[in-house]
C-alpha cells in the first residue's frame, strides 16, 4: 500500500502542471509570510505536522478545554443574574448562538444553563470561578506546552513557574474577551429592540448594526487566539498582533464551526442513537477540531518565524 502511494506520488509530482504549481510556490511569498516563500511554508507545517502528531497534541489540548467548560459556563452564568437589566438573556443568547455550534450540543448546553439559572445559587458564584479558573488555566497550560519546540534559534527555555503565570494571565484576558462577547451577544436584542421602537430607525441601520456586532465577535475571536499566539510560546521574539497563522485559525475556526454544525443539525444521527452522550460527542469533536486548527495556525506562524531566523543566521555568516 506503502509503495502505491508512494509511486502514484512521484507520478503525481512529475505532472507539467503540477511542476509549475512548485516552481510558482517557490518564489511566492503571500501577504504575511515575511518573505518566506509558499513552498517553505507549507512543506515545514506537513513535515512539523507529522514529526510532532499534531492529532495527539489536538487530543490532549482538547480533553483539558473540555474539562473548562462546565466550571466556566457555572461561573458565567451564575454571574449574569446581578445584571437585573437583562431579562431573558438565555433566551437571547441561545438564538444568538443557534446554528454557529450544533443543535444538540446546543441544547445540552443550555439545558445546563436553564437549571443552573432557574435557582439562585450564591455560593456556586465563588466555587465556579475558582473550578474555571483552575481547569482553563490548566487547558491554556496543555495547549502552551504543544507550542513547545526545539529550534533554538527562535525558541528559548522558559521556567515553569512563569509558564504558570502566563498561563493563568492569559487565562484571565481570554475570559475578560468571552464576558464581553457574551454581554454584547445577550443585550444586542435589547438594543435593537429599543432602535426599532423608540427611535424608529430604519431596517438598513438595523441590519448595519448587527453585521457589525458579527463583525466585532469575529474580531474578538481573532484578539483572542492572536494573543494566544503572542504570550504563549517561549520565542526570542514575539508574533506580532497581526499574523497569518491567527488570520487563518480564525477563518478556519469560523468555517469549520458553521459547517460541522450544518452537517451535524442535517445529516447527523448522534441524538437517536446515544442520547444525551450523544451531545457530548458532539461536543469533544468540535473542540477538538478548534484544537487541531490553533495548532496548525501556530505552526504557521513558527514556519516563518524559524524560516527569518536561518535567512538572518545566514546573512551574519556571510558578514564574517
Amino acid at each position: 500500500m506503502t509503495k502505491r502511494i508512494q509511486t502514484f506520488s512521484k507520478i503525481f509530482l512529475e505532472l507539467p502542471w503540477v511542476i509549475k504549481i512548485l516552481e510558482w510556490a517557490k518564489v511566492y511569498s503571500p501577504p504575511g509570510f515575511s518573505g518566506v516563500s509558499l513552498h517553505n511554508v507549507i512543506s515545514f507545517v506537513v513535515k512539523e505536522t507529522q514529526k510532532d502528531n499534531l492529532t495527539t497534541r489536538a487530543n490532549s489540548v482538547s480533553f483539558s478545554l473540555f474539562l473548562s467548560i462546565f466550571p466556566a459556563i457555572i461561573f458565567l452564568f451564575t454571574l449574569l443574574p446581578l445584571f437585573t437589566f437583562v431579562q431573558d438573556y438565555t433566551i437571547m443568547l441561545s438564538n444568538q448562538l443557534e446554528g454557529v455550534i450544533p443543535k444538540s450540543a446546543h441544547d445540552y448546553i443550555f439545558t445546563i444553563i436553564t437549571d443552573i439559572t432557574a435557582i439562585k445559587r450564591d455560593g456556586l458564584l465563588s466555587l465556579g470561578a475558582f473550578l474555571a479558573l483552575f481547569f482553563s488555566s490548566n487547558g491554556m497550560l496543555t495547549l502552551m506546552s504543544g507550542f513547545d519546540k526545539a529550534y533554538h534559534q527562535t525558541f528559548k527555555k522558559r521556567y515553569w513557574l512563569k509558564t504558570w503565570l502566563i498561563a493563568l494571565a492569559l487565562t484571565l484576558v481570554l475570559s475578560f474577551l468571552l464576558i464581553i462577547s457574551l454581554f454584547l451577544m445577550v443585550v444586542e436584542d435589547l438594543l435593537l429592540n429599543y432602535m426599532r421602537e423608540v427611535l424608529h430607525i430604519s431596517e438598513t441601520l438595523l441590519i448595519s448594526f448587527s453585521i457589525f456586532n458579527w463583525v466585532f465577535a469575529i474580531f474578538m475571536v481573532y484578539t483572542g487566539i492572536s494573543l494566544i499566539y503572542t504570550f504563549g510560546p517561549s520565542m526570542h521574539r514575539r508574533t506580532r498582533f497581526i499574523n497569518i497563522g491567527s488570520i487563518i485559525a480564525t477563518i478556519l475556526s469560523l468555517l469549520t464551526s458553521l459547517g460541522f454544525s450544518y452537517f451535524i443539525n442535517n445529516f447527523g444521527r448522534y441524538n437517536e442513537i446515544y442520547g444525551s452522550i450523544g451531545a457530548l460527542m458532539v461536543m469533544m469533536i468540535w473542540i477538538q477540531f478548534n484544537s487541531f486548527i490553533l495548532l496548525v495556525g501556530f505552526e504557521l506562524n513558527v514556519s516563518v518565524a524559524v524560516h527569518k531566523s536561518l535567512r538572518y543566521q545566514k546573512k551574519q555568516n556571510a558578514i564574517v
